[in-house]
């Protein structure tokens, strides 16, 4: 419970942010929307290198990424997870969050000088101990997307706003095979979904907000439940000398949230995907280059555009302490850096993420930053 107690103080301005894009869309024209893939855990340290991860995930990041990654290495304990604060957020939202604290602009102004600009944000904390073949933590994440933009069909500007939360805990097993060539694992989890997409007409918004009904309009279109799912994954060593990896995982197995409370809707259910991904490295114990690659939803089951899809990615490391990466994600340039001291982890980066159905549409560049405390791989 460590983790959801800090959790709360880190994203007071996360939550302040997502609350305004929520008042914001409700004054512009209603229209469907696309949005980014979702995840209900980013990586720091993957983010960085086109947020690859699949053939190499280690720790606490292998549980959402690969499940068998917790069991590679050596004795008993990987790493206690105190805390893992992550931030994530476009540039723009300075300009959001001043609006609302008595700048010169309102925030609709703001918005609609910035068409086609998407304001992201997102925060989460996963707490945990990751054991070598076992694992159990607590997650917590939200993230929120708006954008103003002109419908295709209308002609008319439009807002589209799109908010989840995602919180519960995972339970992951792994065991290694054939002297430690193949690994499988496996995660249960619970989680619990709250879930935002609102739509509303300029005059319908006028209507509920003169009559003080904002927090009706939010909690009416409010969808939360909860839901037990699995993820299983493997990974292939084709060769030690050089760290060569196959990694390959079936994910969110019948991950539907089934349980909602009374008069509520059930959020949408995370869709099942095979992802895919390679890795290989060079160079000394004490310094190596990776480069890897990872193709998400391999079977195409989200019906998104193959760009969206790949992610590629370079890292050098120098003994274990200090990082520097960069790759492509969706497209789109990367670039992180790491430092590891054992008991604190400090990562932080920029990538890019597609909102839009294709690639080039609603590019949301984002810079992100996390801090780890505990005992650490």
């Amino acid at each position: 419970m460590v983790g959801f107690i800090g959790t709360k103080n880190f994203i007071k301005y996360f939550k302040t942010l997502s609350k305004l894009i929520v008042i914001i869309s409700l004054f512009i024209q209603p229209s469907g929307h696309p949005q980014e893939l979702q995840r209900e855990f980013r990586s720091a340290e993957f983010l960085g290198k086109g947020d690859v991860g699949i053939a190499t995930a280690k720790g606490m990041d292998a549980v959402f990424y690969n499940p068998a990654g917790i069991a590679q290495g050596k004795g008993i304990l990987s790493e206690i997870i105190a805390v893992s604060p992550q931030l994530e957020g476009t540039q723009n939202l300075k300009q959001l969050y001043d609006s609302y604290n008595g700048g010169n602009k309102s925030a609709l102004q703001v918005l609609a000088e910035n068409q086609n600009s998407v304001f992201s944000a997102a925060a989460q904390n996963y707490s945990g101990v990751v054991f070598r073949k076992l694992a159990i933590g607590f997650l917590d994440r939200a993230n929120a997307n708006a954008y103003e933009g002109i419908d295709p069909n209308t002609g008319i500007p439009t807002a589209n706003i799109y908010a989840a939360n995602r919180s519960g805990v995972y339970l992951t097993l792994a065991h290694d095979f054939f002297s430690e060539r193949f690994y499988f694992g496996m995660n249960g989890k619970f989680l619990q979904k709250k879930e935002l997409n609102l739509s509303i007409s300029a005059l319908s918004a006028e209507s509920q907000l003169s009559n003080g009904a904002l927090s009706t309009v939010i909690n009416n279109n409010l969808n939360q439940g909860s839901g037990v799912g699995a993820d299983l994954g493997t990974m292939i060593i084709l060769s030690k000398d050089y760290s060569t990896q196959i990694g390959i995982v079936c994910r969110n197995i019948g991950m539907q949230y089934r349980w909602v409370p009374d008069g509520n809707t059930p959020p949408t259910a995370e869709p099942t995907v095979l992802d895919a991904g390679f890795s290989t490295s060079f160079g000394t114990k004490k310094s190596k280059v990776t480069i890897s690659t990872d193709l998400r939803d391999v079977t195409n089951n989200q019906n998104a555009v193959i760009a969206k899809r790949i992610h590629m990615g370079l890292e050098y490391r120098l003994l274990e302490q200090f990082g520097i990466s960069a790759g492509i994600n969706q497209g789109y340039p990367t670039f992180g850096l790491f430092f590891n001291a054992k008991i604190i982890k400090i990562e932080s980066g920029m990538y890019t993420e597609e909102i839009g159905s294709r690639a080039g549409e609603y590019p949301s560049q984002r810079i992100y930053g996390r801090i780890v405390l505990g005992w650490l791989l």
